[in-house]
């Protein structure tokens, strides 16, 4: 049932990013944006104004659930991995809609994304443990949050490209995932105290700046671009956190961490590829 969930929820995603994306162009015409090219305050406070946008939103916060909801059934290795699938739903989407097929470029990134991605869940599934998830540990994944979030915005301000800004979402939106984690254990187990709120906290602003740097992802690249980061390096960032800080990783041998990594490597390539194209 959890892997039912995560495949719907990731399609939902993939035509709510989509639609999203329309969303901001829409919505976002020269008085909304930076002399960069940036989406302004006010180009993102007419986003909540714009019914295509906020239909938008709507469907990625119901992948959101979905997804949540598969995470009481199933390890987050398998869960967030399986986004991936959304890349395939948004490259259809985007054909239909421009009406030409898909460039060769593009195809190639999206296939190794795929095989990437597939092959790291693999070898996380065959090596993974249960998390252990201690008080301490939870304030250093917000720690690590802490530093993430501050090194976006200095690379903001060096660069504002959208692979930059869809990176730096998509490693957000890890942090969301692995909080969210902690916080539905907590829950489950009835333990819910004063770490559960750090943790709602840091989940909190990973969602706020996630949500943001995505949309400036949005203004200045593709939905392919978007949805690549959101289900390539989003999952990764989630597995590397509940990997190494929680322990889900702590008994594989050499052998599958190098394995994974080089799968990593490849998933990224793709979005390279996609961003490139």
């Amino acid at each position: 049932m959890g892997i039912l969930l995560a495949l719907i929820g990731a399609i939902c995603l993939a035509v709510g990013t989509d639609v999203q994306h329309r969303g901001v162009h829409q919505s976002a015409g020269s008085r909304g944006r930076t002399t960069e090219g940036s989406l302004g305050s006010r180009g993102l406070a007419r986003l909540l104004a714009n019914p295509v946008w906020v239909g938008g939103t709507l469907l990625i916060g119901l992948s959101t659930i979905l997804q949540l909801a598969s995470l009481l059934t199933a390890p987050l290795v398998v869960v967030q991995p399986l986004g991936v699938v959304g890349l395939v739903v948004t490259a259809w989407l985007t054909s239909r809609r421009t009406r030409q097929p898909l460039p060769q470029r593009r195809r190639l990134g999206i296939a190794l994304c795929i095989i990437g991605i597939g092959a790291f869940v693999v070898t996380a599934l065959a090596v993974g443990q249960d998390p252990t998830v201690t008080n301490g540990r939870v304030v250093a994944v917000v720690a690590v949050l802490v530093v993430c979030a501050g090194l976006g915005f200095v690379v903001h301000r060096v660069t504002r490209r959208a692979m930059s800004y869809s990176l730096a979402g998509a490693v957000m939106f890890g942090f969301v995932a692995t909080l969210a984690q902690v916080l539905l254990k907590a829950w489950q187990n009835g333990a819910l105290g004063w770490i559960s709120l750090l943790a709602l906290a840091g989940w909190i602003v990973a969602l706020l700046l996630g949500m943001s740097w995505v949309q400036q992802a949005h203004a200045k690249g593709t939905s392919t671009l978007v949805l690549a980061g959101l289900t390539v390096v989003d999952p990764l960032a989630g597995v590397v956190l509940t990997g190494t800080l929680f322990g889900e990783l702590s008994a594989a041998p050499a052998g599958a961490i190098v394995g994974m990594l080089a799968a990593g490597a490849v998933a990224v390539v793709g979005v390279t590829l996609v961003q490139h194209d």
